[in-house]
């Protein structure tokens, strides 16, 4: 739905609460009043996929190896293995003058462990910092729990759950994430390659990133805006940085609570969003009643009008599927498409190996309100990506946990070894 590419960030679509955490109660306010006038910037190369960041161990700068060493070793002694190590070499923010991450699995391998380290150069005074997060994620059939003590950070989607620990004691996050994840009732995926890992890694950041270009929280960068903003990393990267920006005066900040103050008037005496329906692919389908937020509408599970049900279930199973894919990335687009917006979208299980050495993945996007998906069987070989299979199935009993192809025959599995259904290729 959103094309890769630069976009810039639109603070005017920060949120209360997401002020809150970045910069304390005490702040929040005022910040929230400044990004209500404050331009679009800092531009970024998104979604950020795997092998967009991935890199060698002498792409990393001597400082990232030096202020990562005491978290590094932690993370070794915990029973952590590096997976892989990033660095974002796509990012036009001249602030940032350093970055690079490690990528962990844990012995058990269903525990994603992630070192990012960034260098931050402070605008007004022109001093720079470290800042070092760090964050432990196991992933579920949909969703995933996050315990991670990055508190500047944006909302993530709403079947992503994050806890934030403010400390930079790696133990004790990993302490708070088990506490966290035993409150948990289902198993957490297992990771039993690395290109299983990849492919929901890379699910994960797109899933992200359009639910917050969906908020316009990021905006597609023009042509001109790319160029401009390369000029301004190459000046930077010379030492040459723009002045900043005169604060607003005393007489800007009474127009500026005087506006939002007669906005939230005109907000609350009509009810919010007026409009009663939402887009999905070019067709509206009305909702139960109109929502104040795009969020409020996610956390209604009635929010749609039970007279298209029917409607949505016809456009989600008719709607057309290629019958192959360039590459993942692709492949996850289409889903994304796919998937009805505030609804659930995954992958089934581990990728199965075939005889052949190519791989089977099953992906599903939920049917709003009918306890069944619409699921996807794609065989990738040698980097082709091949539609082998195209289904309904109800997911309320006998959910398909796996799939094998065997002597021509897709047999789909529950997690009690139990055959749920057969297709011949």
């Amino acid at each position: 739905m959103f094309a890769p590419g630069y976009y810039k960030t639109n603070y005017r679509a920060l949120r209360f609460r997401e002020l809150v955490r970045m910069s304390g109660r005490r702040h929040a306010l005022s910040n929230y009043l400044l990004t209500r006038f404050k331009r679009p910037d800092h531009g970024a190369w998104m979604p950020s996929l795997w092998t967009d960041t991935e890199c060698r161990h002498e792409d990393l700068s001597e400082q990232f190896w030096q202020a990562t060493k005491p978290y590094r070793e932690a993370f070794e002694r915990l029973g952590f293995t590096e997976c892989s190590l990033q660095k974002a070499c796509k990012s036009l923010i001249t602030m940032t003058r350093d970055n690079g991450g490690i990528i962990y699995l844990d012995s058990r391998r269903c525990c994603l462990g992630q070192l990012i380290y960034t260098r931050i150069r402070n605008s007004r005074t022109g001093s720079e910092a470290n800042n070092i997060v760090v964050a432990f994620t196991a992933a579920f059939h949909t969703g995933s729990l996050t315990c991670s003590n990055h508190m500047k950070a944006f909302d993530p989607p709403s079947e992503h759950e994050v806890i934030r620990v403010a400390s930079y004691d790696v133990a004790f996050i990993y302490r708070e994430f088990l506490t966290c994840l035993q409150r948990r009732k289902e198993t957490p995926r297992a990771f039993h390659d690395l290109e299983s890992l990849r492919c929901w890694y890379d699910a994960h950041k797109v899933r992200a990133f359009e639910d917050r270009a969906r908020r316009k929280l990021f905006i597609p960068m023009s042509e001109q805006e790319i160029d401009a903003a390369k000029q301004r990393m190459a000046d930077a990267a010379v030492g040459i940085f723009p002045r900043p920006r005169q604060g607003f005066r005393i007489w800007v900040w009474s127009v500026v609570i005087v506006a939002l103050i007669g906005l939230q008037f005109i907000r609350l005496h009509h009810g919010g969003v007026g409009n009663r329906s939402i887009e999905y692919r070019g067709e509206h389908f009305r909702m139960r009643k109109a929502y104040a937020t795009y969020e409020d509408y996610k956390d209604d599970p009635d929010n749609l009008d039970p007279n298209e049900l029917d409607r949505i279930e016809k456009a989600m199973t008719s709607a057309m599927i290629p019958s192959s894919f360039k590459d993942r990335e692709t492949m996850i687009h289409v889903m994304f498409a796919l998937k009805f917006p505030g609804y659930g979208m995954g992958s089934i299980g581990e990728p199965a190996k075939t005889d052949d050495g190519s791989l089977l993945e099953i992906e599903s996007v939920e049917i709003p309100q009918r306890n069944k998906d619409r699921c996807i069987v794609v065989q990738s070989n040698q980097g082709q990506w091949r539609l082998v299979d195209d289904f309904v199935c109800g997911t309320a009993t006998n959910v398909i946990s796996h799939v094998t192809l065997e002597k021509g025959t897709l047999r789909y599995y529950d997690d009690k070894r139990r055959l749920l259904r057969e297709k011949l290729l």
